[in-house]
């Protein structure tokens, strides 16, 4: 059984699942807790029956009996954090964004190779259940060779800022900690993203917020697709608009809204048929939201630690994400289309 030591317990609070009794054959259990609120962290232990707290990271991943430190704090905590763990010999799971600079990134992929440990970020969107089918038809080929995709994440923040101040205190970098879910969607369908080009804008609407929040992205990927990316936060949230979206479009069929259309012939729309896929849930993968989605991450994890899988997205997948996100700030500087660093 692995040992989870979570730093963070507002979306790291998620984690906590693992130690409810339906979940009971997840190789894994959260068994120390760091958080600076000491309330919620008094609650949490008390709720969760967890011996071990602090509020210093320190001392949290000095912790002798803990295999993976789960590093769910502020953005601009994670690269020192990250590489305290992995120093400490401990696996890391880490949340979006992996880091905030090119060189934070760098640093991290060194202590990866050096220490030999896993790194998983996170990135939720892999474990939605439709997104995962979705993956799974287009490497069966069930649309034929991918050629262009979208994906968008729309989501007001106001909330957030009341219930996570450093959100818009430090403040949190939206194409970093935003936009890179459906740049890794996109990424994991297509690959590696070649250019960008990108237009930003502070929206108004979140008083608090100092800088952009709204986010329109083209990219262009080495093997030659295009993709589309919307990243909405600074609005008033839409009616009817689903948080998160994903279209791929192939040469013998289209994957949208849990739909795949295809066209069996080539030849005339008439006679293309529509068909809804769906996935199967368990009591062990958890009810869909992100409580699923971090289900799924987590046995994925226990399965990198305990079997050598290669992470989903592991530390060079991560550094790829910051790597399109910081090209498109330097977008939205310059006005111009610009690479994207993929080797690291």
């Amino acid at each position: 059984m692995l040992r989870i030591g979570i730093a963070g317990l507002g979306h790291g609070e998620l984690l906590l699942q693992a130690n409810l009794p339906r979940f009971e054959q997840l190789p894994l259990r959260v068994t120390a807790l760091c958080d600076t609120d000491t309330e919620r962290l008094a609650a949490k232990a008390t709720e969760f029956d967890i011996a071990q707290t602090t509020t210093e990271f320190a001392e949290l991943v000095a912790l002798p009996d803990l295999d993976i430190i789960g590093i769910y704090t502020p953005g601009p905590l994670h690269c020192e954090q990250i590489v305290a763990a992995l120093e400490a010999g401990k696996h890391v799971m880490v949340t979006k964004a992996m880091v905030y600079t090119m060189e934070e990134a760098e640093r991290v992929v060194e202590t990866v190779d050096r220490t030999g440990h896993v790194l998983l970020v996170t990135q939720s969107m892999r474990g939605r259940f439709d997104f995962i089918d979705a993956k799974r038809l287009c490497d069966a080929g069930e649309i034929g060779d991918l050629f262009m995709a979208e994906s968008h994440y729309v989501h007001d923040l106001r909330d957030m800022y009341e219930a996570t101040p450093w959100r818009w205190q430090m403040p949190q970098n939206l194409l970093l900690g935003g936009a890179c879910h459906p740049i890794d969607l996109l990424r994991w369908f297509l690959g590696d993203v070649d250019e960008v080009h990108c237009y930003g804008l502070r929206g108004g609407v979140a008083k608090k917020y100092p800088q952009e929040d709204n986010f329109f992205i083209n990219l262009r990927f080495k093997n030659g697709a295009i993709g589309r990316v919307s990243s909405i936060h600074g609005i008033v949230e839409p009616g009817g608009v689903p948080m998160n979206s994903l279209t791929v479009y192939g040469t013998a069929g289209t994957i949208h809204d849990n739909k795949i259309r295809i066209d069996p012939t080539g030849e005339v729309p008439e006679r293309t048929y529509t068909s809804t896929f769906h996935t199967s849930r368990s009591r062990h993968h958890g009810d869909g939201g992100h409580e699923g989605e971090l289900i799924v991450m987590m046995r994925h994890m226990a399965d990198c630690v305990l079997n050598g899988t290669k992470p989903w997205i592991g530390v060079r997948e991560g550094a790829c994400v910051v790597s399109t996100g910081l090209a498109c700030w330097e977008s939205i500087r310059t006005g111009q289309a610009v690479k994207v660093r993929n080797e690291f």
